[in-house]
C-alpha cells in the first residue's frame, strides 16, 4: 500500500459549540494515514476572544499527529491567515490542487457585510504587488488574500453587527443567507475559473471556506469543496493513497468524529504526469496529434 494522505479543511478549533470541538475527536480521522493536510481555518487563531484557546488546540493537534507519527500540514485561511504563509498545494504531479478558498473571491467572504471593506483592501493589495511589477500571479494573489484576511482581523468590525430591533434584525439575517445562497450557487463557477487561470493543469480542485460541500464536474474538472465542522456542519475528508482519490462524510461523534466506510466520491489518478489531461506537455501531443491530422 502507497502513502495515505488525509485532507480536511474548516474544522475551526475553538469556536465554542460551532466547531469541531477539539483536537482530540478529530483523532480517528488520520488512523493509518503518513500525513493529514488541514486546508485552512484549523483553528479561531485570528478571533481575539477565541485565539487563546485556540493556540492550545493548534499545538494538542500537533502534538497528537506527532504521537500517531503523522506528517501534520497546515494551509492557511482567512481565520488563521498567519499559521504559515504556505496557501495552496500542488500533489500527485500537478493532478490535484488544493487551496482553502478565500482566493477565489477578491471580497474573501463576499456574503459579510464588511464584503465591501475587503474587496477594496484587496484591490488596493493587488495594485501595490502589480505596481512592483510583480504582477498578479498565483503567488501574489497568495499574498494578497493573506494580507487582507489579516487586516479583517485586526482594522475591521470582526463579526456582522445586525442592526438594533427584532424587525431589523430579521431582515439582515434573511439578506446575509440570501448572500450565502447566492455564493453556493455560483460556488462551481467561482472554483473553475480560479483553477483555469491558476492550475489548469489540475484535473481535481479542492477547497473548503463556503461551507457547502460537494462535488461538480465542470470543463473536464472536478470540483470539490470539503464543507465545514461549522454551520451547516456537513464536512467530508479527502483520502488519497496510491492511484486513488476517495470523498467521505465525516460523522460527528461523541467519542471522535470518523469517516463513514463508503466514499460518496472516487476517482483514479494517473500513475504517469505525461498522461495528465491538462499538462503542457499533454496539450502539446493533443496539438501535435490534430496537425498530423489534418495534414
Amino acid at each position: 500500500m502507497g502513502a495515505r494522505t488525509v485532507i480536511i479543511s474548516d474544522t475551526h478549533l475553538a469556536c465554542g459549540r460551532r466547531g469541531a470541538g477539539s483536537a482530540r475527536l478529530l483523532r480517528a480521522l488520520w488512523q493509518g494515514a503518513d500525513e493529514l493536510i488541514v486546508n485552512g481555518d484549523v483553528a479561531e487563531l485570528s478571533d481575539a476572544r477565541w485565539r487563546v484557546h485556540a493556540a492550545r488546540q493548534v499545538l494538542e493537534l500537533t502534538d497528537l499527529c506527532e504521537q500517531d507519527g503523522v506528517k501534520l500540514t497546515f494551509l492557511s485561511g482567512n481565520h488563521d491567515p498567519l499559521i504559515t504563509d504556505r496557501r495552496y498545494l500542488r500533489l500527485h504531479h500537478g493532478e490535484v490542487f488544493l487551496t482553502h478558498g478565500d482566493m477565489l473571491h477578491p471580497a474573501i467572504s463576499p456574503w459579510v457585510s464588511d464584503a465591501h471593506k475587503l474587496r477594496l483592501l484587496h484591490a488596493d493589495a493587488i495594485a501595490s504587488l502589480q505596481a512592483r511589477q510583480q504582477g498578479c500571479t498565483i503567488d501574489e494573489q497568495a499574498q494578497a488574500v493573506q494580507h487582507v484576511a489579516n487586516q479583517k482581523w485586526d482594522q475591521l468590525a470582526v463579526h456582522d453587527h445586525a442592526p438594533r430591533g427584532r424587525v431589523r434584525k430579521s431582515i439582515a439575517h434573511a439578506a446575509k443567507c440570501a448572500r450565502v445562497l447566492w455564493f453556493w450557487h455560483r460556488l462551481p463557477h467561482l472554483a473553475s475559473k480560479f483553477a483555469e487561470q491558476f492550475a489548469p493543469e489540475c484535473r481535481y480542485f479542492i477547497f473548503g471556506h463556503f461551507h457547502r460541500a460537494g462535488v461538480w464536474h465542470l470543463g473536464g474538472r472536478t470540483i470539490i469543496n470539503t464543507g465545514s465542522y461549522h454551520a451547516p456542519c456537513r464536512p467530508h475528508a479527502v483520502v488519497i493513497q496510491d492511484q486513488s482519490l476517495a470523498l467521505h462524510r465525516v460523522r460527528f461523534g461523541p467519542a471522535g468524529h470518523r469517516m463513514e466506510d463508503v466514499p460518496r466520491f472516487t476517482a483514479e489518478l494517473c500513475s504517469d504526469a505525461q498522461a495528465i489531461p491538462g499538462t503542457t506537455r499533454e496539450r502539446r501531443a493533443r496539438r501535435a496529434r490534430g496537425k498530423q491530422r489534418a495534414a
